[in-house]
C-alpha cells in the first residue's frame, strides 16, 4: 500500500487553473484517471489521501465524459459505486445514496455476488460492470474544482 501511496503522489502535486497538474477539468469536477492499479478499497483510499473520492458520476453527461476518457486509457478504471451493504441495491461511496445515473452494460449487472463494486470496462466500451472489489483496476478520483491555483497538501 505505502508503494502504491507513493506512486499516487508523482501522479498529482499542484493545482493550476483549478484543477491538480495532471488532474482534467469536467464541469466543476476534476478527474484523476490513476496509471496506477489498486483493489477498489486501496483506490478508495488513495483518493482520500488527496481529499477526493472515487469518481461518482451524477448526470449522464459526466458518465459519459468518463466513459469517453478511460476509452482513451489503458485497462479499466474502479468509480464509487458500489452494492456491497445490499446486493442489487447500487449506492455511490461517499454518501451511501442510490445512483441517479446508470450506464451498465447491457449483459451487467451479472448478479454475481461476488461482482460488487463497479468498473469502466474497456472490452463494455467503458460502459459499467460489477466486478469484484477485490481486483486490482486503475481508478478514477474526482474532486470538486479549486477556485484559486493554491498548492494543495
Amino acid at each position: 500500500m505505502r508503494f502504491l501511496l507513493v506512486l499516487f503522489l508523482l501522479e498529482a502535486c499542484i493545482c493550476a487553473k483549478g484543477c491538480e497538474i495532471g488532474w482534467i477539468r469536467f464541469q466543476s469536477k476534476c478527474y484523476m484517471f490513476s496509471h496506477t492499479v489498486a483493489t477498489w478499497a486501496e483506490a478508495e483510499s488513495l483518493c482520500s489521501a488527496f481529499h477526493s473520492v472515487l469518481a461518482e458520476p451524477r448526470s449522464h453527461e459526466e458518465s459519459m465524459f468518463l466513459i469517453s476518457h478511460s476509452e482513451n486509457e489503458a485497462g479499466q478504471f474502479w468509480i464509487g459505486i458500489s452494492d456491497i451493504i445490499e446486493e442489487d441495491r447500487w449506492i455511490y461511496s461517499s454518501d451511501q445514496q442510490p445512483t441517479k445515473v446508470n450506464d451498465f452494460h447491457a449483459s451487467q449487472p451479472n448478479q454475481h455476488t461476488s461482482a460488487n463494486c463497479v468498473a469502466l470496462w474497456k472490452p463494455f466500451h467503458g460502459h459499467w460492470a460489477d466486478e469484484p472489489c477485490t481486483t486490482r483496476y486503475n481508478f478514477i478520483c474526482e474532486s470538486p474544482q479549486e477556485s484559486s491555483g493554491d498548492v494543495i497538501g
